[in-house]
């Protein structure tokens, strides 16, 4: 073929390529790498002896385009090129090309920037680099890469009359943020069209694509690679193909192609398909025939595969999880996600069960303007078919749920949460990924509420009817609220009078058959493992149903300054009920065994008990600082006084009251500042009593607590009477099957409330710097010099993969009675009225709790963890966890080991449970093995569970 040579020489490295296509669109608009004007564009014509072009710059003439071209560059001298490359990138030579079908852009991490080096330690530690793509021309283009120029560079170059341009040496072709490599290209004025040979590279933000051989389409961007390689940065993953076609949408289309998220050189997990694709604009990749293979194994086959290569969703089959079971045997999954709309999804999730069946699980997700919902059911096609210590085999197991949010206007709100399950035992048996906002008991509660006033004057008012699906074998059913209304606000009169006030009317109801008394066996099955659980209707006065109104209102005038503050405060609290499902002779039995009969007058029983009390507080701190220097650090030291003195009068016959929502609190340094040692309204406590306490703070510059100490205690004034009875309930006193020995828990409580003071209570926290902590809290009953509770509890977190968490506490209780094997209490002979003597044991509550996830020394992938929470009373392993964790680039494996006690077994004769768990995780597909075990690792303070 003859050539005709430009006009320069070809070492100054220019385009043949810029001349032709600006002769052919002489009006498009040149961007140059030069100091020709924006105004003005290149004209370029063959010179008069076709010996090369003749080129010159022309105003730009104004008007529409004929032809949307893309521009092309002016010549580049080859001085201008190397000035402009030591300056700002790297120069890429035909030998580090080669060189990119083994590195792929992978960087290891001593080679990354300090920025990149720490990005990398906080997202993935474990990783030993990354994918880092170097600098060149057009890396950080942010415009319109299809309408921004051509620029094209090369060693040599030449033109024949039949419009086929030939580069030769380090070609180099960019537009925008694109850009291809090779050793020689060939170019088709007519057609746009270029073929490129030997070590041809293409690159784009987040992907690279290396190969032997590439075709293209300059005017769309389509690009073909054959023999190729790639890599995703983004992604993380990369493979091999025998052909890649890069779509004008920039999806990729690959032939008998691999697909990994392992670095380069490591195999140890593949996706091989005949036809692949990935759609970065998607997120999702699809595989026909795909192979899953590890250390070259197959271990999974599929003809259609839908996978994610980044974290948004569309429709498709997510990646399946198989596992095993003692009870359910073989447990495979394959969900299907459906992106019905941008705001509508839904789950569809298959699950074979090889003991029980097939298992549906199905999730429906919305969201609008003004709301946002979603709807599950779950539940076996088939009769449960399980029959080994199966309560529920041959019957139908399912669970469902609903959940709705409404927005009416910025102020009115509505919610639903609703579930339900054809029993308890469902999600111990299957699990679930509905979800549900509480797995026990179950929400069933539909409700409103409106936001109204202003700044200085705010009220709430909602309405609620909330019902509870009890999912437990052995507890009590809790009371439904059916409904619940509640009017609460605040009013500031003035600059610091306020008024706030609280109203709440509650009815409470709960199933007939709602008191948890025993296990049995069950008698419809011969085998004794399979138990039934006896309910019965309650006795006493905890049988009480019916409707609460509660009142409060309260008048605070707060005055603070940088010093102190005073804030007296008169307050009105009631009561009323009207109740329903007594029994007066069980009620006063119950009420005259657990209070004594010179306490409960029988008379005084109604079915609409009332109580109302007046109260007056007045709290008062001051601030004392000053500066300190401690071990070469500037310390804001503070020292906080507080006094607040409490009074509410005595109120009789509160015995009359139910318990629907109320409880004694136990005694923290926080407690010395409460208007009530009760929670929820069904008990006004009497005080007359002063709270007096100290803080000290050390605070750093910056606003860091590095140390807090709080100390104190309050004084009484007089014996408290109102107090809540642990043997209420109860026909039989004491209870054959219930080993806590409530007689002696309510003499020792009966002993409190006349004790003048109540006990020091201190807490204590020491920052030793933002990942290492201690905390200590205590409080020691100074009337009978016995230490009640005290808990130490140390914190280390240094690093994402490094937890040491270590814990004691301590709770003094009376003792509790010995059991046997059926759950019955041991006797030991009778008193002289002939009431049972049953043998006892230690109570206290003495239990360590060690648990850790540490990098396992000499190793950079391998995690050890741990926990192990032991009953020093009882000298009995309430959970001992030991397993590894290995986590690379590419995949993680979790194996771990756990023996258990349920708490609710038999002290005496507890049934340990073990099991093994395994889980291994390709990332980038997911994990292969189901949740294994992995909500028993939470249980390891810090400890972070990464899957992806």
């Amino acid at each position: 073929m003859e050539k005709y040579p430009l006009p320069f020489k070809p070492a100054t490295l220019t385009l043949a390529i810029a001349s032709v296509l600006l002769a052919s669109q002489p009006t498009a608009r040149v961007y140059a790498e030069s100091t020709l004007s924006p105004d003005d564009h290149w004209s370029c014509e063959a010179s008069p002896d076709e010996s090369g072009w003749q080129c010159t710059a022309e105003p730009m003439e104004p008007g529409v385009m004929n032809r949307a071209m893309r521009p092309v560059a002016p010549a580049v001298t080859k001085s201008a090129r190397k000035k402009a490359s030591s300056e700002t990138t790297t120069v890429v030579t035909s030998d580090s090309r080669a060189n990119l079908r083994e590195t792929l852009d992978w960087v290891p991490k001593s080679q990354l920037s300090e920025n990149e080096q720490k990005a990398l330690d906080q997202a993935t530690p474990w990783c030993t680099g990354d994918y880092s793509e170097p600098s060149r021309p057009g890396k950080n283009f942010t415009g319109n890469s299809d309408a921004a120029p051509i620029i094209a560079e090369s060693d040599e170059s030449s033109f024949g009359q039949n419009d086929i341009g030939t580069l030769t040496g380090n070609v180099s072709i960019r537009q925008g943020n694109r850009q291809i490599q090779s050793d020689t290209a060939r170019m088709n004025r007519a057609t746009n069209y270029a073929e490129f040979e030997g070590n041809v590279v293409y690159r784009e933000p987040d992907t690279l694509l290396v190969g032997d051989y590439a075709d293209m389409l300059l005017d769309s961007g389509r690009v073909t690679i054959k023999n190729a390689s790639y890599a995703m940065h983004g992604a993380h993953a990369r493979g091999n193909s025998e052909q890649i076609i890069r779509n004008e949408d920039s999806s990729l289309v690959l032939e008998d192609a691999s697909y990994t998220t392992c670095r380069p050189g490591d195999e140890s997990w593949l996706l091989t398909g005949n036809n692949v694709t990935l759609d970065p604009n998607t997120g999702f990749g699809t595989a026909r025939n795909a192979v899953i293979r590890v250390e070259g194994l197959p271990i999974f086959y599929a003809p259609y595969m839908y996978f994610p290569i980044d974290d948004r969703r569309q429709s498709g089959f997510l990646y399946p999880t198989i596992g095993s079971e003692s009870e359910n045997g073989i447990d495979f999954t394959l969900p299907y996600y459906w992106n019905i709309a941008p705001n509508y999804d839904a789950t569809i999730t298959p699950r074979i069960l090889s003991r029980r069946g097939l298992l549906l699980e199905n999730q429906f997700r919305y969201m609008n303007a003004s709301g946002e919902g979603e709807a599950g059911i779950a539940g076996l096609t088939n009769k449960d078919k399980l029959e080994k210590e199966n309560p529920y085999y041959d019957q139908e197991r399912w669970l469902a749920n609903v959940r709705y949010k409404q927005r009416f206007s910025e102020r009115w709100t509505a919610e639903l949460d609703y579930a339900d399950a054809s029993d308890k035992n469902y999600i111990e048996d299957f699990g679930t990924n509905l979800n549900l906002s509480s797995s026990g008991p179950l929400n069933q509660m539909v409700g409103t509420r409106y936001l109204g006033g202003s700044t200085y004057n705010n009220w709430t008012f909602s309405l609620n009817a909330h019902q509870f699906k009890n999912m437990s074998q052995t507890s009590d059913d809790p009371y439904n609220k059916l409904p619940q209304l509640v009017f609460s606000g605040n009013w500031q009169a003035g600059e610091t009078l306020q008024v706030n006030y609280l109203a709440d009317y509650t009815q409470f109801s709960r199933d007939k058959d709602w008191r948890f008394v025993k296990e049995i066996q069950h008698p419809d099955f011969g085998d004794p493992d399979i138990r039934e659980s006896v309910y019965d209707e309650g006795y006493g006065i905890k049988r009480a149903e019916g409707g609460r109104a509660f009142g409060q209102a309260g008048v605070s005038y707060p005055m603070q300054t940088i010093w102190g503050f005073l804030t007296p405060e008169v307050k009105v609290r009631s009561v009323n009920y009207s109740l329903n499902n007594l029994v007066a002779s069980e009620v006063i039995n119950d009420l005259q065994g657990a209070y004594g009969q010179s306490v409960i007058d029988p008379n005084d029983f109604t079915k609409s008990p009332n109580t109302a009390a007046a109260s007056f507080s007045l709290d008062s701190g001051l601030y004392f600082e000053r500066f300190t220097d401690l071990f070469g650090t500037d310390f804001t030291h503070t020292l906080e006084p507080r006094a607040k003195y409490l009074y509410v009068p005595y109120v009789e016959n509160q015995e009359f009251n139910p318990i629907f929502d109320t409880a004694a609190m136990g005694f923290t340094y926080g407690s010395l500042w409460l208007d009530n040692r009760f929670s929820g309204y069904d008990r006004i406590g009497d005080a007359n009593q002063l709270s007096l306490g100290v803080t000290s703070r050390l605070i750093e510059d910056d606003g860091f607590e590095r140390m807090r100490f709080g100390i104190g205690q309050i004084v009484y004034f007089q014996d408290r009477k109102v107090y809540i009875a642990n043997n209420l309930g109860y026909e039989k006193v004491p209870a054959e099957d219930i080993d806590e020995n409530f007689v002696a828990m309510d003499e020792r409580l009966r002993n409190e409330l006349t004790d003048p003071t109540s006990p020091l209570a201190s807490e204590f926290i020491y920052n030793f710097n933002r990942t290492m902590s201690v905390r200590q809290d205590f409080s020691w009953n100074t009337n009978d010099n016995r230490l009640d509770n005290y808990g130490l509890y140390y914190r280390w977190r240094p690093e994402q993969r490094k937890t040491l968490n270590l814990g004691f506490r301590f709770r003094d209780q009376v003792d509790r009675y010995v059991q046997d094997k059926d759950g019955q209490n041991i006797q030991i002979g009778t008193d002289q009225n002939g009431n049972p003597i049953f043998e006892t044991a230690d109570n206290n509550v003495k239990q360590t709790d060690l648990s850790f996830a540490w990098p396992i020394p000499a190793t950079t992938h391998w995690v050890g963890l741990g926990r192990w929470q032991y009953d020093l009373t009882n000298k009995r392993n309430l959970e001992s966890l030991a397993g590894v964790e290995y986590n690379s680039c590419c995949y993680q494996v979790r194996f771990f080991w756990r023996s258990w006690i349920e708490t609710d077994d038999n002290i005496d004769h507890p049934d340990p449970k073990s099991g093994v768990f395994f889980q291994f995780i390709l990332r980038g597909l997911g994990n292969i093995t189901g949740s294994s075990g992995t909500e028993y690792l939470q249980g390891i303070q810090g400890y972070e569970i990464h899957e992806k």
